[in-house]
This record gives structure tokens, sequence and C-alpha cells, in this order.
């Protein structure tokens, strides 16, 4: 008697049967967890940095932190995003936000593994974060044409974080349909001279306010959420050259409609210079700002 050979795919358990190249749903997905890559600084301590991409087509999610969206070892959780929205760029990055938030393990566990783990659309997925694999250990230092990740300030004469896990704010305060406005400083670095390829010295900076904690379904209206470098430096006063040493003063103005703890984050990308690139995960500094929003 001669045995047939079932294919494959009929041997998968029912649950693993799933079909990866059907077009996703505007709704219903789930949003996914990355784990971007870690870096070990100076101190020996390990900076791991995560990002998310949000399968839908069109909704955008929130996943408040809680049984569905957690940290562990749990003294990590709550800095991660509870909102989630629905990107489609160029490239190599596609539907991913790379680089959202980090977390920094002190020199003595640096071998711990963190997780974070999201539930949505009938979904969970959990990914570790750990220093564990060359293939995605990344730097601080500097690019191939000496960029580095720009610096970031919420006051000229205050700290700086020039970094993906970034800083945060003092907390500020506003009400319902009261405009606030936020203020920071960013600035270009690297060390350029020593590369006689470059054409320029400084890179106008590309800045985004997004949303990165808040209740749901509640979405700050901001009123200058993105400049591009490229806009930038088509901007008297914001050439990326001129300034304080090269600092730039950045503003928008946000209005919240519901009451409730909000975080809202600021990138800063110097995307122009040509040794910088999203695919790359290269180079953006994150800064944070805390928001109360009373009735």
């Amino acid at each position: 008697m001669g045995l047939v050979a079932a294919p494959l795919y009929a041997q998968l358990p029912e649950h693993l049967r799933d079909y990866p190249l059907a077009t996703r749903g505007a709704t219903g997905e789930s949003v996914a967890p990355f784990f971007n890559g870690w870096i070990r600084n100076e101190d020996r301590s390990i900076t791991l940095i995560f990002g998310f991409a949000n399968q839908n087509r069109e909704a955008v999610t929130d996943i408040p932190v809680g049984p569905n969206n957690f940290i562990e070892p749990a003294k990590y959780d709550g800095v991660q995003p509870t909102h989630f929205p629905v990107y489609q760029r160029r490239g190599f990055v596609g539907i991913q936000e790379r680089g959202a938030f980090a977390i920094t393990v002190p020199a003595e566990e640096a071998d711990t593994e963190v997780v974070w783990t999201l539930t949505s659309g009938g979904q969970t997925w959990s990914v570790p974060g750990r220093a564990t694999s060359t293939s995605y250990e990344m730097s601080n230092g500097e690019r191939a044409l000496g960029s580095l990740k720009p610096a970031i300030r919420f006051d000229m004469n205050g700290p700086e974080a020039a970094n993906v896990q970034g800083m945060f704010a003092a907390p500020m305060e506003t009400s319902v349909g009261d405009s606030i406005t936020f203020t920071a400083y960013v600035q270009d670095r690297g060390n350029r001279q020593a590369y006689p390829e470059n054409k320029m010295m400084l890179y106008p900076l590309g800045t985004e306010w997004v949303l990165h904690q808040g209740p749901t379904g509640a979405v700050p209206e901001f009123s200058v959420p993105l400049i591009t470098g490229r806009e930038r430096a088509q901007q008297v006063g914001e050439s990326g050259t001129s300034g304080n040493n090269g600092w730039e003063k950045v503003t928008t103005q946000a209005t919240f409609s519901e009451p409730g703890e909000y975080v809202v984050r600021l990138r800063a990308d110097n995307f122009q210079a040509p040794d910088s690139k999203f695919d790359n995960v290269c180079c953006w500094s994150n800064a944070y700002i805390p928001v109360t929003v009373t009735p």
C-alpha cells in the first residue's frame, strides 16, 4: 500500500493557517510591537529601542496601558505608546513607526529581556527586546558622513536629549477647548567637517508632534503637526544654519477635545543629510511632554 504525502499546508494546525498575502483590512486588524535594536552605552547600560506597526489601512487604534498593552519586567511598564496611528511610508519602513520609545537597563541587568505585549484585533503579539544579537546592535556614534542624532531642549539653558529614549518636560496643564503652546529648541549635530564629501555642515531639521499616550479616541489638534527638513529650509529664519549656534525654536499649538492625561512626543530628525534615513533607524531624537487636560 503506497503512502501519499499530504501538502505541508494541510499539516499545519488550524490556527497557523493564515493568509499573510491577503489585503490588509481597513479596520479590525491588529497592532504589532517591534523591537528595532539595541545600543550599548558608555556606562555599559543597554538601551532597547521599540516601534510598532498598525496593520489597519485606515483605523487609528488606541490600546490603554494595562492587560492589552504592557511591558515586562513591570518596572519598565508605562512608557510605551497607547495611540497607534496608521502609517504608509516609502521604502523599507512601510507601515512601521520605528523608535517610538526606548528603555535603558542598567549594566548589571544588561542581559535582561524586556518584553512588550499588545492585544488588539483578536491577536496578541509579544516582542522581546534583548542585547544578544549583533544583527540588532546599533550605535549612538557618527554615521558614514558624520551625522549624529539631533539635540532637543525645552529650555535653551536647560537639559537636552540627543537619543531615542529622550527626556520628559515638566508637566503642563490646560482645559478642554483651550489652545496650549508647546515650545522646544532643536539642533543638528555632527562631525561633518571631517568628511570633505559634505556640501553642508548643518542640515535643516524635520520635526513632528504626535500623540504618544491619551484617552481612547481623543486626539489633540496640532496647528503645525509636521514640518520636514526640506520645508524648514524654505522658511525664513528656519534654515537649519541660523539661530543661536544652530539651535532652532519650534512651536505648535494643541487643542484637546477630551479631559484626561496625555503625553505628546516631539521627534526631531535630520533626514535631509545624505547619511540619515528612517529606514536605517537614524537619525532622530525624541522628547515627551505630559499634559493634564481638565474639563
